[in-house]
């Protein structure tokens, strides 16, 4: 009874130390107005919702985003000319514009988001994020998407499949925050709405890492029916299938889905029905993407946790408790050797903890109250939350037939669908990170972040999955391969504290690391990018990593042991983006670099070339010797049918 006394009391500090570290923010990232298929104009909607506690909005209409003129004619139905009274009464003459003609015909110009947003949002109490909802279909099945804090129109594409659809929106997606650097992300609206996107279809999704687990619109079939999962159960099923593929795992939502304002009741879709509470360090869109990527917060229709409930392999659950309603606290997982979700436990209480075991795989947490839901989904509902889910780490097996591509390098690899593992399918021998040094601890990401997320660390991502994979193959990277590859760590933080850190963390992986010493068997090459100390490092003695060199370091006397890499922005040495012949003299110019190179012992990569197997043709008959892409697959194939003389 003292021992769990005890365990109770350290339990009950831990959590209450996260507690006050954490900054939570209420939000609903699916809305409508009548800039599509709402009943209501943007700043009525965004009124209720700040006036209700929330601190941000994701004004998602379809296929449309609010930064064109767009005027709408007020039918003179009761109810929709008393929508324009209110609106009128509530923001004056002044700021709404309208006109009125001929049989008391009347139009209202729609205020765009620049216009209204500064008068709602105020720094860390209320934000707008800038959405869409990319709206299309496949054979009469209605598929639909939100893209939070986007920065142009998405014009939504066919395709040949359900998930066909959803793949080539979900790719214009990563390609505009690719190309602009903003922080955006997709996620997969309503999957039963008409019961269009089964599970199977959403487990074919690359970069795709959020659907709605609760929708409020009263046609999404949010619990299925006799002949069709709901969206729980396909959310563990699509999870298992992404954690034996060592995806990341897909997180679920809570979202309004609002289009009536006026009218409410279990045949409209209204607001409040579900949202999501995120931990993020400040209110901006940047800490709020962040934050959700990484899985900090949880989709709630009424309940409140006081804490995020996983701990690293727990999920500790902590509800704040309202007078005379009780709780029921459900854990949901996968066993190993199961291919289903099954009830692990549930307790009737206000607080639990669940760890995963070596038998459990997967697991998430549902908290169901006895409050009934004001103006809920279905009759009957009461207020709910979902955790995010937690699983095992798997090393995938490497799949039969990979051919190890020497000239392929995958350029910010952490950006891929399944970072290190994708490059790997794909017979890359060369990857890049870029990290960050925060609190002694090295983060991949392209930008600093705004949270520390554990699982996004270098030796979280690629040291020991590096590691792992490693021991698989009996030493190798790949089965019978014994040429280098190499792990670019690009470092983006000050030069000397982020080299002693990376020093420090490569001490516990130098069995695998290629050195100058006698005798060492290590087979990855590190090699260190970005802001690199490099006088420093040519007098350590074993430093553990080389030198990714430019080519102002030729003829400056580093080997190609301590610099085996020279790199260097495309555009800086070629102005040919594929178009028509390459000139002659930047052909020769780029064979004069290669061949200076080449006389050092060392190899030639160029950042940020055209993504085009024109391009790439001329780097690899100059003799570059790295294709730097962001296009897997596309370079695989070009390198493998170029070796096969196609």
């Amino acid at each position: 009874m003292k021992k769990n006394a005890c365990f109770s009391v350290v339990l009950f500090l831990l959590a209450i130390s996260i507690t006050q570290a954490q900054h939570w923010y209420k939000g609903n990232l699916h809305t409508h107005s009548l800039w599509s298929d709402g009943d209501d104009y943007p700043e009525m909607i965004m009124d209720w919702y700040k006036a209700n506690g929330y601190q941000f909005v994701g004004l998602s209409d379809h296929n449309i985003i609010q930064d064109v003129d767009k005027w709408v004619n007020v039918p003179r139905q009761p109810d929709r000319r008393r929508t324009f009274d209110r609106y009128l009464r509530t923001f004056g003459p002044d700021w709404v514009t309208y006109r009125k003609g001929q049989n008391d015909s009347l139009s209202v110009r729609l205020k765009q988001l620049h216009e209204y947003r500064n008068y709602f949002e105020e720094p860390g109490k209320f934000l707008i994020l800038k959405s869409e909802e990319v709206s299309t279909g496949y054979q009469g099945k209605p598929i639909h998407m939100n893209v939070t804090n986007v920065k142009n129109l998405i014009r939504p594409l066919p395709g040949n499949s359900v998930a066909d659809v959803m793949q080539n929106n979900i790719d214009m997606v990563v390609a505009q925050r690719r190309l602009t650097g903003q922080p955006m992300f997709p996620h997969i609206n309503h999957p039963n709405f008409y019961y269009a996107i089964k599970a199977e279809d959403l487990m074919q999704l690359r970069y795709e890492r959020f659907f709605e687990v609760f929708n409020g619109h009263h046609l999404v079939n949010n619990y299925g029916d006799s002949t069709h999962e709901g969206t729980e159960a396909m959310w563990d099923k699509i999870n298992l299938h992404f954690l034996q593929q060592a995806r990341p795992l897909m997180y679920g939502l809570g979202t309004d889905d609002s289009h009536n304002y006026y009218f409410f009741g279990p045949e409209f879709s209204n607001s409040g029905r579900s949202w999501v509470m995120v931990d993020a360090p400040e209110l901006t869109p940047k800490s709020l993407v962040e934050s959700m990527e990484a899985g900090r917060f949880y989709a709630t229709s009424g309940v409140t946790l006081k804490q995020l409930p996983q701990m690293g392999n727990k999920l500790v659950v902590r509800v704040k408790t309202e007078p005379d309603v009780t709780y029921r606290i459900q854990f949901f997982g996968v066993r190993k050797g199961s291919t289903q979700a099954e009830l692990l436990r549930e307790v009737i209480d206000t607080a639990a903890i669940y760890a995963l075991t070596d038998d459990v795989l997967l697991l998430r947490a549902k908290i169901i109250s006895s409050k009934p839901k004001f103006n809920p989904f279905m009759p009957g509902d009461v207020e709910t939350a979902w955790t995010q889910p937690i699983a095992q780490a798997i090393v995938p097996q490497q799949p039969a037939g990979v051919v190890p591509l020497m000239n392929a390098h995958a350029h910010n690899d952490y950006e891929q669908s399944r970072p290190l593992w994708d490059a790997l399918d794909n017979g890359f021998t060369s990857v890049e990170a870029d990290v960050h040094l925060i609190d002694d601890n090295l983060y991949v990401a392209h930008d600093r972040p705004t949270i520390k997320n554990p699982a996004a660390t270098l030796e979280n991502l690629y040291l020991k999955p590096l590691a792992e994979r490693i021991r698989q193959n009996g030493g190798q990277v790949f089965p019978m391969y014994k040429g280098p590859f190499y792990l670019m760590i690009d470092a983006k933080t000050n030069a000397d504290s982020t080299f002693n850190a990376l020093m420090k963390v490569l001490q516990r992986y130098k069995s695998l690391i290629v050195g100058d010493r006698k005798g060492s068997a290590g087979v990855v090459s590190i090699v260190l990018s970005g802001n690199r100390p490099v006088a420093a490092m040519a007098k350590v003695k074993q430093p553990l990593m080389a030198i990714d060199g430019r080519p102002a370091d030729l003829g400056k006397g580093y080997n190609a042991v301590l610099m085996p890499i020279i790199s260097d922005s495309y555009p800086n040495q070629i102005r040919w983006r594929g178009k028509g012949d390459m000139p002659a003299d930047e052909f020769q110019k780029l064979r004069q670099l290669v061949d200076q190179v080449h006389q050092q012992g060392k190899k030639l990569r160029l950042w940020a070339s055209p993504e085009d197997p024109l391009v790439w043709a001329k780097l690899r008959e100059a003799g570059v010797d790295f294709i730097s892409t962001d296009q897997q697959v596309l370079v695989r194939d070009f390198l493998l049918k170029m070796s096969a003389g196609k």
